[in-house]
C-alpha cells in the first residue's frame, strides 16, 4: 500500500504481509470447503450453503471490514475484495451465496448507531445472521429517485406499507433495509429514509410482511430473490437506519463500496473459469496434440489471461483507493466504483464465455462447472445497478469534473 501514498515516489503494488496472509487464509478454505459436490446440491436444491457461511464466519471471513468492538476486522474493503474473490474462484454459486449474506449489512456499517451495530453486525460476524436490503420496486427498476413504499410516523414508531422485489436472501435473512419515501411531497430522489426491519414478528408492533419466492432463476441459485410485501409494519423508530430523510444517499454511500465488492465476484468467477480451461486445454488432446498448441486456442487462452490481469488491478485500485479516499481523489471513488462494476463483469463474461468454447461440448454441461460459472456471473451485471447505469454514473461525473483534475490525477 505505501507506495502510494504522499510522499512516497516509487510506485508498489504488491500487497501487504497482513493482506497476502487473508488471501491465502480464504483460498485453503474455500478449496478445502467449497466441493464440487457440496456445490451441485445446494445448486440443484436451491439451497443456502448455511453451514459454510457459519464457518466462513467463525473464521473471520465475515465483517472483515466491521469494527472490532463487535467482531469485526477492523480491515477495509480492499482485504473484503481478496476473500470475495478466493471464494468465487473457488465456487461461483457458494462464494456469491456466502458474500451476499453479509454485504447488505454493510450499510448499517456505516451509518447505523453502536446501539445499531451491536445489535445486528454483532450476530452477523458470527455467522448467526444473514442480511438482505430492498431497493428494488416492480414500477421503477434501477430508478432509486422513485420509491413507492411509503414512510409514516406515528408516535414512537414508523409505518411502512409497498411493495419490493429482487431482495436477495429474502426468504432467510434476519433483518432487512429498507428504502421508503418518507416526505411524499418531496420531489424525486428527495424526502427518502432508510430502515431497518426485523424478521422477527415479535419485533413489530403491528401489520405484517409477506415474503413471496421468485423461483426459477438463471443463476446464482444457492440463494434467495424475493418479493417483500409491507401490510401496515409498524416498526420502532429507534430503527431509522442513517439521518432520516436521506435515504437515497445512505444508498449511494453503501453502493461506493458495494459495487466495488460485487466487482469482485466477477473477477473470482473469471478466475476460476480460466484455472479450469488452461487445465483443460494443456490436458485435451485432438490429432496427437495438447489442443492449447492450437493457435486458435492458444490465442484465447492468452487473451482470457490478459483480460483478467487487467481487470484484476483496475479492481484492486478502486479497492484501495475507497479505503484510502482523500478529499481530493472524493469524487473519483464514485467513478472508479462504476468502472469496475462494468468492466470487470462484462470482461468476466467474456472470459466465461470464450472457457465454454474451449471446452467445446463439455463446457455446456454441468459437470464442468464453466456453464454454471456463467449463468451465476451473469447476475453481476445487473444487481447493484445496471451495465448501463454504470455508464450514466460514468458520463455524469466526467462531465462535473474540471478538465485539468482529469488530465493531472486521472490520465
Amino acid at each position: 500500500r505505501s507506495g502510494f501514498q504522499a510522499g512516497v515516489r516509487k510506485m508498489d503494488f504488491s500487497l501487504t504481509r497482513e493482506q497476502k496472509d487473508i488471501k491465502n487464509a480464504a483460498r485453503e478454505f474455500a478449496e478445502g470447503e467449497f466441493s464440487v459436490e457440496k456445490a451441485h446440491d445446494y445448486e440443484l436444491n436451491h439451497e443456502f450453503p448455511q453451514d459454510l457461511y457459519k464457518k466462513a464466519a467463525e473464521l473471520g471471513f465475515v465483517g472483515l471490514d466491521y469494527p472490532e468492538d463487535i467482531g469485526g476486522g477492523g480491515l477495509g474493503v480492499t482485504e473484503n475484495v481478496l476473500v470475495i474473490e478466493e471464494f468465487c474462484k473457488a465456487d461461483s454459486g457458494i462464494g456469491m451465496a456466502v458474500h451476499l449474506a453479509f454485504l447488505p449489512a454493510k450499510i448499517v456499517k456505516i451509518f447505523g448507531t453502536p446501539e445499531q451495530k451491536t445489535r445486528y453486525l454483532g450476530p452477523l460476524v458470527k455467522g448467526d445472521f444473514v442480511s438482505a436490503i430492498s431497493l428494488t420496486e416492480p414500477d421503477h427498476g434501477c430508478d432509486l429517485t422513485r420509491m413507492n413504499t411509503t414512510l409514516v410516523q406515528e408516535g414512537d414508531h414508523f409505518i411502512i406499507n409497498g411493495t419490493k422485489i429482487f431482495t436477495t436472501n429474502a426468504r432467510y435473512a434476519d433483518f432487512i433495509v429498507v428504502l421508503c419515501q418518507d416526505d411524499q411531497e418531496a420531489k424525486p430522489g428527495r424526502g427518502m429514509s432508510t430502515i431497518l426491519v426485523d424478521r422477527d414478528p415479535a419485533k413489530w408492533l403491528s401489520g405484517e410482511m409477506e415474503i413471496n419466492e421468485i423461483p426459477n432463476k438463471m443463476g446464482i441459485r444457492m440463494t434467495s430473490s424475493g418479493e417483500v410485501v409491507f401490510k401496515n409494519l409498524a416498526v420502532p423508530a429507534e430503527n431509522i437506519l442513517g439521518q432520516r430523510g436521506q435515504g437515497l444517499m445512505n444508498v449511494l454511500g453503501f453502493l461506493d463500496e458495494s459495487r466495488i465488492e460485487i466487482a469482485a465476484q466477477a473477477l473470482g468467477n473469471a478466475e476460476g473459469a480460466f484455472l479450469k480451461t488452461l487445465n483443460h486445454a494443456k490436458g485435451r488432446t485432438q490429432f496427437q496434440q495438447p489442443i492449447i498448441d492450437f493457435q486458435g486456442i492458444g490465442h484465447k487462452v492468452a487473451r482470457m489471461w490478459s483480460q483478467i490481469q487487467a481487470t484484476k488491478w483496475l479492481l484492486y485500485y478502486a479497492a484501495w483507493l475507497s479505503d484510502h479516499e482523500s478529499r481530493k481523489m472524493a469524487n473519483v471513488v464514485p467513478l472508479l466504483t462504476s468502472v469496475v462494476k462494468h468492466l470487470v463483469p462484462e470482461t468476466a463474461k467474456a472470459v466465461i464465455d470464450e472457457a465454454i468454447t474451449i471446452f467445446g461440448g463439455y463446457g455446456y454441461f454441468l459437470e464442468q462447472d464453466v456453464e454454471r460459472r456463467y449463468r451465476d456471473n451473469r447476475i453481476v451485471e445487473c444487481y447493484e445497478g445496471t451495465v448501463e447505469v454504470q455508464l450514466n454514473n460514468i458520463t455524469r461525473i466526467l462531465k462535473k469534473l474540471n478538465p485539468d483534475f482529469i488530465k493531472n490525477n486521472l490520465l
